[in-house]
Formats: C-alpha cells, structure tokens, sequence
C-alpha cells in the first residue's frame, strides 16, 4: 500500500515537469488516475477488512465474562440454584451465538483476502490467529456443555438414589411399623389372662366344672379379663376358703386371709404361675 502511493508521488512529481499537451503527460496522467483508483480501492477493501477483524476481536472479547461463568459453575460441586441454571442456559445460548457470528466472519475475511490485490503477512497471520481462537474456544465450549451436562446427570442420578433411598426407608419403616404391631399385639395377647370364681354349683352352671376339672366348652363370658397379668398380683375370693380347679404350678401361688377372714389367692411368680393355662378357675366355699 504504501509502495503503491509513493509510485503515486513520484508520477506527480513526473507530471508537473511535462507538459500538458504532451503524449508523455497525457499516458502518466492516465496511469496516475488508474493508480490513484486502484489506491482508493486497496483503501476500502483493506477498511472493510480492519473493520471484520475488529468485529471478530470485539466478539471475543464480549464472552470472556460469560466463559469464565460456565467454567466456575463447571467446577462448583452440588447442585445448582435455578437462577445459576437460567444463567447458564442464557450465557452458554450467547457463547454459541457469538461464536458462530465470529466464524461466519472469519470465513468471509479469508475470501477477501483471497480476492483482494492487498497481500499482508500481518493480515494473514492474525486472520490464522483468529481462525485458531475460534476452534479453541469451541472446542472449550464443547467441553464445558459436556461437563454441565454430566454433572446434572449425576445430580439427576443422585436425586434418583435419594429418592429410591428414601422409598426404602419408609418402606422399611412401614414394615417395622406392622411388626411393632404385631408384636404388640401378640405381647398383649400373651400377657392376657382370664380368672374366675364360684362355688361348684356355680361353675358347673357355667359349664366350667365338670367332675372335679375343668371343663373343655365353657361360658368364656363368665372369666374377667386382665390384659396384664404381671398386674394381678391378688385375687380377693369373697369366700372362707378356696380351691385351684385349672392347673398351676406349686409354688407359684398361695392362698392366703385378708382382715375379715376372707380366703384371697396371692400369685407369686406371674410368669411361671400362667405358663400352662391362661384361664384361672377357683372354686370357693362359701
């Protein structure tokens, strides 16, 4: 370019020592307006040129912030917030965007420099640079997409475990309910016992008594119920004295008189006392 407009000079210089009228001066007049159109054509090409690269440097330098955002929020363990997710969808739309705008860009310098008379190293070498900036930065942009991507897969794989996790625990705390139950249940059933007392009559009446033992079909109806045998510790017989018809085992019981002379029934050892019968029958005499 600047060859060009010192050729420029030395014509002009040529021009003012000829004549007007001369075919000297009328063939470097000539050659002087071509050169000086060719000049004003170099300028605005090589303006047009300045221009894009200028552009594409400008978009460079407009997703620095942006990148260095994805590439924190990449590295950050846990889970991101949704406004850190809405801003890592608007920012990585951006990057993409502008990257694509800068190749676009790069392909239409690399035309006019190829169609244009100008041929610049320098222009060249940052058109090449520009060009290996670009494939960095979406090779970077590529990387970061896949890394977000795999880090909310996992979370989304973690949330799943939690979830099933959690499942688990109730499901086992659902079990662990039902079994607390039953055997709640089953401890009271076997912590349940059944007494009852009557003269012969009485309980020969209720089906109870028969020949001396204890009867098989019997009036249930007739037996109070006690949900807690530790509980029953005496057994007041409103009677002068009074007799096991059930069996029981020596030693785990005794009759005994309270202050009125009344027979009353003192069980000693709960659980050996109610380990062959849960029902209790007493016959009294009046």
């Amino acid at each position: 370019m600047k060859k060009l407009l010192l050729f420029c000079g030395i014509l002009a210089m040529i021009l003012s020592s000829c004549g007007k009228n001369s075919a000297d001066y009328k063939a470097l007049k000539a050659q002087h307006d071509s050169l000086l159109v060719v000049n004003a054509q170099n300028t605005t090409e090589l303006d047009e040129i300045v221009s894009l690269l200028n552009e594409v440097e400008e978009n460079f330098n407009s997703i620095k912030s942006a990148e260095n955002y994805l590439t924190v929020q990449s590295n950050t363990p846990g889970e991101l917030s949704p406004s850190a997710k809405d801003k890592i969808r608007a920012d990585m739309q951006f990057v993409t965007e502008t990257l694509s705008k800068n190749k676009e860009k790069i392909a239409e310098l690399e035309k006019k420099l190829k169609s244009s008379a100008i041929q610049s190293k320098q222009l060249q070498q940052t058109l090449d640079n520009l060009r290996i900036q670009l494939d960095e930065k979406t090779t970077a942009l590529v990387a970061l997409n896949e890394e977000l991507e795999r880090k909310d897969r996992k979370i989304a794989e973690l949330s799943d475990n939690i979830l099933t996790l959690s499942k688990d625990v109730q499901e086992l705390k659902v079990h662990s309910d039902t079994q607390q139950q039953t055997i709640e249940t089953q401890t009271r059933e076997l912590n349940t016992v059944y007494y009852c007392y009557g003269t012969s009559k009485e309980l020969k009446n209720q089906g109870i008594l028969k020949s001396g033992q204890l009867g098989v079909n019997f009036n249930k109806d007739y037996f109070i119920r006690v949900k807690d045998m530790n509980k029953l510790e005496l057994i007041s017989l409103k009677a002068k004295k009074g007799k096991l018809v059930s069996k029981h085992p020596d030693g785990s019981y005794e009759f005994t008189k309270d202050a009125n002379n009344q027979a009353e029934l003192k069980i000693l050892d709960p659980k050996n006392f109610w380990s062959l019968t849960k029902y209790l029958v007493v016959e009294v005499d009046m």
